[in-house]
């Protein structure tokens, strides 16, 4: 029986430290590298009106990014957001016309007809055992192609007054901000705090253990979707009062910089691993890193190269970061 010696137990500690060190502060320092360097590269990011740009760009993407980590946080996946968004922004202009003491019916029921497409995303994944990237973009071809028939290709209508309020800012601080940072509160103290929370952690992180432990996790996963679609409709009603007129390209790009966010952030494609502070640096990360390459004048192509090194680099580093000694 061999025993370890002493300089390799002290090595193998100290690998073990930084890989838990990166696992639990990579995006935060990450983040702060970006901005260090943005005071050399693009000065102009400090300016208050780009400050207020990219928080009020970060509360569209980040308001999705809860409900997508969450998903993920089951080990799920969820393509179907950017569907929700265009039949958001067609529900509230058709159901108000323009007229503003119908937004809270046209919210209500594109909140309904969210939930309806969670509902049938968690059914499918969990019922159908279909894979949640098949079941998912399945949803989103079905979500899209209603929304083209209803509209017969031409989505209009008009956009209520009253959802100009999402414009109204106070230097950096808008509503929609107020919005992200009140549902991040109140999603973090569920997922620590509850019973509810416990249940999503331990359904991503060993399904068969949680079954055994008798939750149902049937119920918790259909359950996120559900909020994940929910979620996206917020998020469009938000998208939609700030565009202030019914797109159909309206939110495109958003689900798949929503994964990258949480990813970015932590939470981890396999389930039961990250957390809603990780996905706020990850979508500050994600907006920032965009903003600056606007100002920097690099082409959309550029940018998106940029943008999948990153997500790369970062699955790459958490990757590394929980590999057993």
């Amino acid at each position: 029986m061999s025993v370890a010696k002493p300089y390799e137990s002290a090595k193998s500690l100290s690998g073990w430290r930084l890989r838990l060190f990166i696992a639990n502060y990579g995006v935060y320092i990450a983040l702060l590298a970006l901005l260090l360097a943005a005071t050399v590269l693009t000065p102009r990011l400090y300016d208050v009106n780009t400050i207020a740009v990219v928080m009020r760009q970060a509360t569209q993407l980040g308001i999705v990014a809860i409900g997508q980590t969450m998903i993920l946080l089951v080990a799920g996946l969820d393509l179907s957001i950017g569907g929700i968004f265009i039949m958001t922004s067609i529900v509230v202009a058709d159901v108000t016309n323009g007229r503003d003491e119908l937004v809270i019916p046209a919210i209500l029921i594109a909140l309904a007809l969210g939930a309806l497409v969670g509902l049938g995303n968690g059914l499918l994944v969990t019922k159908r055992r279909v894979p949640p990237f098949v079941a998912t973009l399945g949803m989103l071809v079905l979500v899209k192609g209603a929304t083209q028939a209803y509209t017969k290709g031409v989505p209009g209508g008009f956009v209520p007054d009253i959802l100009g309020i999402v414009n109204q800012s106070w230097y950096v601080i808008s509503i929609p901000l107020l919005l992200w940072l009140g549902l991040n509160a109140f999603f973090i103290f569920v997922l620590r705090r509850t019973a509810y929370g416990r249940k999503v952690y331990a359904v991503g992180s060993n399904t068969e253990a949680a079954r055994l432990s008798g939750i149902s996790v049937d119920t918790i996963r259909i359950s996120v979707y559900v909020l994940g679609s929910c979620l996206a409709v917020v998020s469009g009603v938000v998208l939609t009062g700030y565009v202030g007129y019914v797109d159909r390209f309206i939110g495109t790009g958003l689900e798949l910089d929503s994964i990258a966010a949480a990813i970015v952030g932590g939470t981890a494609f396999v389930g039961g691993r990250g957390g809603l502070l990780g996905t706020i640096a990850g979508v500050l990360l994600i907006q920032i890193l965009g903003t600056m390459a606007v100002l920097m004048g690099l082409d959309i192509q550029v940018q998106f190269i940029i943008k999948g090194l990153v997500i790369l680099g970062a699955v790459t580093l958490y990757s590394l970061a929980n590999v057993e000694e």
